[in-house]
């Protein structure tokens, strides 16, 4: 497993790997991959034109944790997620075709804004999730220092 979090280039790297990753969606009708920077028209239909985000609680702030942790983390985001009752909620994995990071759990939902999104992603310390809207490529959102201010604004990527 490369180590993104001891590299001068930390952030970079980081972008570069979230970027490069395939976000597979466990779509009931089969698996949907979704890219960043690539528009995912199968996932459109399946969301009637919603707007959707993918996030997971693995390995905040782009640093490997034990599984247990990872774990526990996810659980409570799914707790989360499932009180905030999108419209849908998904099973994805997170998976670096290099095989550099190992596959992670993720979930799709339909948010109510993009800041739901944000307020999520820094609540479970996540350097990036992925947004997206119909017709329109995927973004990775950009998060800084997980100890940042609340109100810091994410960079996109697209």
């Amino acid at each position: 497993m490369q180590n993104l979090a001891r590299t001068s280039d930390r952030i970079d790297a980081l972008v570069a790997a979230f970027a490069a990753a395939e976000y597979v969606v466990e779509a009931p009708d089969g698996p949907i991959v979704i890219r960043v920077g690539e528009t995912t028209p199968a996932l459109d239909r399946l969301l009637d034109d919603a707007q959707w985000a993918v996030i997971t609680a693995h390995n905040p702030d782009g640093r490997p944790c034990d599984a247990e942790t990872n774990a526990a983390a996810q659980r409570s985001l799914e707790e989360c997620l499932r009180e905030l009752q999108p419209a849908v909620l998904l099973n994805v994995c997170n998976h670096d075709p290099a095989d550099l990071w190992p596959d992670e759990p993720a979930w799709l939902f339909t948010p109510q804004s993009i800041g739901q999104v944000d307020s999520l992603a820094r609540r479970f310390g996540q350097r990036a999730v992925l947004t997206g809207r119909p017709g329109l490529p995927t973004e990775l959102r950009i998060y800084g220092e997980s100890n940042n201010a609340s109100g810091t604004t994410p960079a996109v990527v697209s």
